[in-house]
């Protein structure tokens, strides 16, 4: 998925992804600049075509995949193009990757480039060092954790304002090690690694009550969940690239036992709709403020394997009841069969994290946490 420079003035609006970019298990990777401008004219920053750092490269290339999932998934430093009167230059050093120049010998050791093609290593590089720091961790894990610690530029063009304009282009946004990695004062991750869920069923999960400090200091709280599977695939089918998906939803002031008697009703009157027939349910009888809105909304986020979805809010006076929250993934088959393929396996993050450094989160999440397991219901 490397840029090309066999063109005259890119459009973003037209690139789409092309393979293997479009693999759902894989995760694919845009291009960012870094905002640099040419170093042939340090003194015209005009004449590099995306000028703002983590602005999108204009060789990156946009979404939706397959049947409408998020792709690209992620974003990372690929470099800028340079305009010059009627060509484009990708060999300037000001905006470019200055790597290894594989034709070395009578010229330069070293040569300058963009392309995609420089932005999925580093990722790959994250990966890596993950799967170091946590040997045992699953491929879904580290898919999880790196999505999960993604976060898309503020800095960007206003036509990408709106939020599914942002996912075309830059997916889940930059992933970072430290946030992947580690749980702060102010930011806890909680996990499950190697997690399986029969076809056609759910599971709940109890997320610990959130601390009255958490909602009521001011200033922005964020959660966010992250799920990461690898169902069959097939690009043959016409109704559908993945053969199982999954999806999820996160509630608040509901009793656990309602959840649970809500899902099985309504898996007896219609298996295929389950979720959705006892969401609309459990908001008859109990409010539609018990769904916690997450974005991208759950229509959007399962069409894919690595489905995330964040929920932000700054009001003291949010809804809450000093309740468990409650996560509920559901498994849905599309065209599997059931008898080769009678379960899914999954990893789950979930992420609360306050932007006052302050607020100290960690310690008593911790306490909530020790010495009781992670409650789930299956079903």
């Amino acid at each position: 998925m490397g840029g090309q420079c066999d063109f005259l003035f890119p459009i973003l609006s037209g690139f789409g992804i092309i393979d293997p970019a479009t693999a759902a298990i894989a995760l694919t990777v845009g291009s960012i600049s870094m905002g640099k401008g040419s170093s042939k004219y340090p003194n015209d920053a005009r004449i590099a075509i995306a000028k703002v750092e983590k602005y999108p490269s204009p060789f990156t290339r946009s979404g939706f995949g397959v049947d409408g999932m998020i792709k690209p998934d992620l974003v990372e430093f690929g470099g800028d193009f340079i305009l010059e009167r009627d060509r484009i230059d990708c060999n300037d050093s000001g905006p470019a990757i200055i790597t290894l120049n594989k034709n070395f010998q009578g010229s330069s050791l070293f040569k300058a480039y963009v392309g995609t093609s420089f932005s999925a290593p580093r990722v790959a590089n994250l990966a890596a060092k993950l799967f170091t720091k946590f040997p045992n961790a699953s491929s879904n894990l580290i898919r999880s954790l790196i999505a999960d610690s993604a976060q898309i530029p503020t800095n960007m063009p206003s036509s990408l304002d709106k939020d599914l304009s942002k996912q075309k282009i830059y997916g889940y946004g930059q992933p970072n090690f430290e946030r992947a990695a580690y749980s702060t004062e102010n930011q806890v991750l909680l996990v499950e690694d190697h997690q399986s869920l029969s076809v056609g069923n759910y599971c709940i999960y109890e997320v610990p009550a959130l601390p009255r400090e958490f909602v009521k200091t001011k200033g922005t709280k964020t959660l966010s969940v992250t799920l990461a599977f690898d169902p069959p695939t097939r690009h043959t089918r016409g109704d559908s690239y993945l053969g199982i998906t999954m999806e999820f939803h996160l509630f608040k002031n509901v009793a656990k036992e309602k959840l649970a008697q809500a899902f099985t009703d309504a898996k007896k009157i219609d298996n295929s709709d389950f979720t959705e027939i006892s969401i609309a349910d459990l908001k008859k009888q109990c409010g539609s403020s018990i769904e916690i809105p997450l974005l991208p909304n759950a229509t959007t986020r399962k069409k894919g394997t690595l489905p995330k979805g964040q929920h932000q809010f700054k009001s003291i006076k949010w809804k809450y009841e000093d309740q468990p929250l409650y996560l509920v993934v559901a498994c849905n088959k599309k065209w599997v069969d059931p008898e080769k393929n009678p379960s899914q396996r999954y990893t789950l993050v979930v992420s609360i994290a306050h932007a006052n450094p302050e607020v100290d989160l960690y310690n008593r999440m911790k306490l909530k946490i020790q010495g009781k397991a992670s409650e789930r219901i299956r079903i």
